[in-house]
């Protein structure tokens, strides 16, 4: 998705309006403005966020993804910063559809990008009709292939301090109290290793 953030902030195509916004753990990426009527779109150059939907947690984004591109204009989402710090570039719904309609290169760009975002919807809702076991693996699996870092052992990533056990719960729909059970299950079965925050996972 670096190629559609690159041409979004590209002015020799047609310049629109942009603005890099550094935050920190816990803020919010509103995507509408009641006051402007705007509806905001978020690239992300750094940093890890959560996509949620009053307090359940949908996805997560990283860098040259984007948050806003795509909603039924009701639905209460927004973006809450996960990692320490992170950057994004805020842009208006409307100046980009202006844009990728100038060119064929713009649409194939958010083409991908909204192929990108409805396979990941359908890997999720499938993992959520599993048992809690294969739900729980199949979804680290999926967070480490995404936003794991190397690890001594080069079997394995491991996730991010930001993926709390908290987090987990919320976006597995795992009760926390069962959670820490199935985490306990996992590392004894090889799929993991886990102790205390940090969270190994094979894949």
């Amino acid at each position: 998705m670096h190629e559609f953030l690159t041409f979004l902030l590209d002015d020799d195509i047609m310049p629109i309006n942009s603005e890099q916004l550094s935050l920190n753990k816990g803020d919010r990426l509103q995507l509408e403005d009641a006051v402007s009527n705007s509806r905001y779109v978020f690239g992300i150059s750094e940093g890890i966020i959560a996509l949620q939907q009053d307090e359940s947690i949908l996805d997560f984004s990283t860098e040259n993804h984007f948050i806003g591109l795509y909603t039924d204009m009701e639905s209460r989402i927004y973006g809450k910063i996960l990692s320490e710090t992170a950057t994004v570039w805020r842009f208006d719904l409307r100046d980009i559809l202006a844009k990728i309609s100038l060119t064929r290169n713009g649409f194939l760009l958010y083409n991908k990008h909204a192929m990108s975002v409805h396979d990941s919807l359908i890997k999720k809702i499938s993992i959520m009709k599993l048992n809690n076991p294969n739900k729980l693996i199949l979804s680290l699996r999926s967070l480490a292939s995404r936003f794991g870092e190397p690890s001594t052992d080069k079997e394995a990533r491991r996730l991010p301090l930001c993926f709390t056990k908290t987090i987990l719960s919320n976006y597995t729909g795992i009760k926390s109290s069962s959670l820490t059970h199935v985490l306990n299950k996992l590392h004894d079965e090889g799929k993991i290793m886990y102790s205390r925050r940090v969270i190994l996972v094979y894949i």
